[in-house]
């Protein structure tokens, strides 16, 4: 009988991975805009998409200012970046939005997160090697959670997981 083993990556690689796949645009390394936003789909795919079992590290989310947070996404975030692996731009502030999403968003809208030239070449190696439902799952995150406006995945990650609403300051 033959024993399926499971497919294991640490969270940077994680991290590499949801920012190298194509989300709402098709494009492959779509930017992801915002800490918090990052931190959400970090967690929708550990919890969602069940990528909990496949992740190294212990993950440690906690409720937290906007919901879910785990520090150490922020410090894998410094590390990444000093390894040339990611790379931050400021944000556009033309969009037009309402007060409390105005709110919200400027507090988040502070970095755009995208790969690097060497980061891509990186991902592309990781995800050569990725299980298809794996990179699936981070598709899927990404598609739907990704542009997704950030009073709107606050509200949906709040409902559905009460537990890490609980020390919110959002006005959701």
């Amino acid at each position: 009988m033959l024993s399926k083993t499971r497919f294991v990556i640490s969270k940077p690689q994680l991290i590499t991975l949801l920012l190298y796949v194509q989300g709402s645009t098709g494009q492959i390394g779509e930017e992801i805009v915002g800490k918090t936003r990052l931190m959400k789909l970090i967690f929708l795919l550990l919890k969602e998409m069940n990528l909990e079992q496949n992740i190294s590290d212990e993950t440690s989310f906690e409720p937290y200012k906007y919901g879910p947070f785990d520090s150490e996404v922020y410090d894998l975030i410094d590390a990444l970046s000093e390894l040339n692996v990611l790379g931050e731009n400021p944000p556009d502030r033309h969009a037009a939005k309402d007060d409390e999403e105005e709110e919200v968003e400027s507090y988040d809208a502070s970095t755009k997160f995208r790969l690097t030239d060497f980061g891509c070449l990186r991902a592309k190696e990781l995800i050569d090697k990725t299980p298809k439902e794996i990179v699936d799952k981070l598709v899927k995150v990404k598609t739907i959670y990704g542009r997704m406006p950030l009073v709107e995945l606050l509200h949906y990650v709040y409902n559905k997981y009460p537990d890490y609403a609980r020390l919110s300051e959002a006005n959701i």
